[in-house]
């Protein structure tokens, strides 16, 4: 009686930790990880090395990230718009809640939608995402419980919708599903995307979004153990009963260990992947003003400490050389106002421009002028898109080597 009592207070707490881990944490319930397996040997159909079928084992997986206001999106739909016209099948994602896809190339939804030629484009809207996860999780939760602990539950995940951190699970269950298991190119000629890009929210949100894998790899071996505990509980008691009742009948599998299960090798595999530094990298973008600089080499420290390649910078909105002064008589007083002003926005941008390039020496580094007009659709992108043709991220580089900026021929 005492082991049937422990193992019943054991399970009504742990179906109440599952009712919070399942309305607060990425939803295992689309679990395609087997397609995931499907996609990976796609590249050996035909006989070759992925290399002679000039097929990828992975899509290589860019993430644009900066202070906000310093231009990731236009930079980030620019190098996927030049990746595209090398004849590189691109999908770019937005996971930024303020989305600007949509406002460079039209109306876009939560799925793929072609916008040029190898070029698909989506941005994932949090409460979609947010309704989808919360359903899966439903799912999952229903053969669970039962009877008032079944109402309970439900009216708990429904009330989570509006907890902190729900929104960030989504997206980040989105996220898992896209690197995982991409979806296919919408033209028929890629079997399947050669770059993923994403156009990420400001500095902290990138940087707790691709720390989850990390960080939730722990947590969920600590409710792997507490849930071990509770099943040896129950196990116990079952044997007790089962020797006298149904001799040699074993225990029935345990659903939420399963469940947990499937789900750390689903963050294994996206954090084995995230950490591939030859096939993921995070390109930074940052004005040459003081608070973009600093933030910039704070980011970067932080996601090496993570583990995660910092792939490249981007100085953007640097302002031109002063053109030389045309023949005639002097500037009026209001133009060498301006002027001063211009040249000391310049000497200022010039300091911090310096301070950039010296942090990230290591790295490429390519400077952005400030445009007459900024992007604001496809063609003002075309600018942009001429000087991304030519930018290629780092990578370690296969032997060792004196820089190690360069990374290898494509």
């Amino acid at each position: 009686m005492l082991l049937s009592r422990l193992w019943k207070r054991a399970a009504s707490r742990t179906a109440k930790d599952t009712a919070v881990w399942s309305g607060t944490q990425p939803s295992a319930a689309h679990e395609t990880y087997e397609a995931h397996e499907t996609y990976e040997a796609h590249a050996h159909q035909s006989g070759q090395a992925p290399e002679q079928a000039g097929i990828s084992k992975h899509p290589e997986i860019w993430f644009f990230g900066g202070k906000g206001g310093v231009g990731k999106t236009s930079c980030a739909a620019a190098q996927a718009l030049a990746l595209a016209e090398k004849g590189e099948a691109t999908l770019l994602v937005s996971t930024d809640p303020a989305h600007n896809l949509g406002d460079l190339f039209g109306a876009i939804g939560g799925k793929p939608c072609n916008i040029a030629p190898r070029l698909d484009v989506m941005e994932l809207d949090p409460e979609r995402e947010c309704d989808r996860y919360l359903e899966a999780v439903r799912q999952r939760i229903v053969p669970l419980v039962s009877g008032e602990r079944s109402a309970t539950v439900m009216r708990q995940l429904e009330l989570s919708r509006h907890a902190p951190g729900t929104s960030e699970a989504a997206l980040f269950d989105a996220l898992v599903e896209i690197i995982l298991t991409p979806p296919a190119p919408l033209e028929d000629e890629a079997p399947h995307y050669r770059h993923i890009l994403f156009d990420t929210a400001p500095s902290g949100h990138t940087i707790r979004l691709l720390s989850l894998p990390e960080v939730l790899g722990g947590w969920l071996e600590g409710m792997l153990g507490q849930r071990r505990r509770a099943v040896a509980e129950r196990s116990l008691w079952l044997d007790s009963q089962q020797a006298s009742e149904t001799p040699g009948e074993e225990a029935p599998e345990d659903p939420i260990s399963e469940a947990l299960e499937q789900r750390r090798t689903r963050y294994a595999a996206l954090r084995q992947r995230l950490s591939d530094t030859r096939r993921a990298r995070v390109i930074l973008v940052s004005t040459p003003e003081k608070l973009p600089c600093l933030e910039t080499t704070r980011t970067r420290e932080a996601l090496e400490a993570h583990g995660l390649a910092v792939g490249g910078l981007i100085i953007n909105q640097c302002l031109p050389e002063p053109a030389a002064q045309g023949a005639g008589g002097s500037p009026s007083t209001p133009h060498e106002s301006l002027d001063d002003w211009v040249a000391t926005w310049r000497e200022q941008q010039q300091h911090w421009a310096a301070r950039l390039e010296e942090a990230f020496a290591d790295r490429p580094r390519l400077r952005l002028l400030r445009q007459p007009q900024l992007p604001e659709d496809r063609a003002s992108l075309a600018p942009l898109v001429a000087q991304f043709t030519a930018f290629r991220p780092w990578a370690p580089a296969p032997a060792a080597s004196s820089c190690g900026c360069a990374a290898p021929a494509r």
